[in-house]
């Protein structure tokens, strides 16, 4: 098959026929981003049939996919480690206890919560079980991770959590060491800014740290002042 057909599959009966014979990641998604020749609708849904195929790898099941609030044209992201199980049962991000606290942490610096970026580095429910695993799957899921991150292109993003942390920029990272530091990552010919803090769900067991969160918010807010 040509490239020149790979690009142009609007007709839908070429799009079941890519999804049919399994060529759809490996024709449509291989170099096409790259070249920019998707909508980042298009790559959207590339992507999280990559993270479906990602869920069967780790848990040998389908699992139900939270890519994220779908607000594309944000250029905050706020990236955490998954969807919590009340997330999947509601169909939405940070719906829960921690939502409710990112919502207050965020609105403390004039930032709507529901205008930005969310999103999490695994997009579906892990059980202790299944997660035990998970760092042997580490390569894959920051190759995921990075198009999630390089078809959003954000100016900012605020990383919840070790485990992002860790995803990201390695093991030798923690949220002991560098929170409220920032980091620099690559993506999509850009350097994105990525500010490290707690997860809101580690703040509600350890509510003594919210001090700490609150300076890295301080330091966020001073960050998109000046942008």
């Amino acid at each position: 098959m040509s490239t020149k057909n790979s690009k142009n599959y609007s007709n839908e009966s070429v799009k079941e026929y890519y999804h049919s014979t399994g060529l759809y990641n490996s024709i449509i998604y291989k170099k096409n981003i790259a070249n920019q020749n998707l909508s980042k609708e298009e790559i959207i849904e590339g992507l999280l049939l990559k993270n479906k195929n990602f869920s069967n790898k780790v848990t040998g099941t389908n699992k139900k996919i939270i890519l994220s609030n779908k607000n594309y044209k944000s250029k905050i992201m706020v990236l955490g480690d998954m969807p919590s199980q009340k997330d999947i049962d509601n169909n939405e991000l940070f719906s829960d206890d921690s939502g409710d606290l990112l919502a207050k942490m965020l609105g403390a610096i004039s930032i709507d919560s529901s205008q930005v970026y969310l999103a999490n580095i695994i997009p579906f429910y892990l059980t202790k079980e299944e997660g035990k695993n998970i760092k042997k799957y580490n390569s894959l899921l920051r190759k995921i991770v990075h198009e999630h991150i390089s078809t959003i292109n954000p100016e900012t993003i605020l990383l919840l959590g070790s485990f992002a942390l860790q995803t990201l920029f390695g093991e030798e990272y923690s949220i002991a060491k560098n929170r409220g530091e920032w980091l620099s990552y690559s993506a999509a010919n850009n350097s994105i800014d990525i500010i490290p803090s707690f997860h809101p769900t580690f703040l509600l067991k350890q509510p003594s740290q919210k001090k700490k969160s609150w300076e890295d918010l301080q330091e966020l807010r001073k960050k998109l002042n000046n942008a």
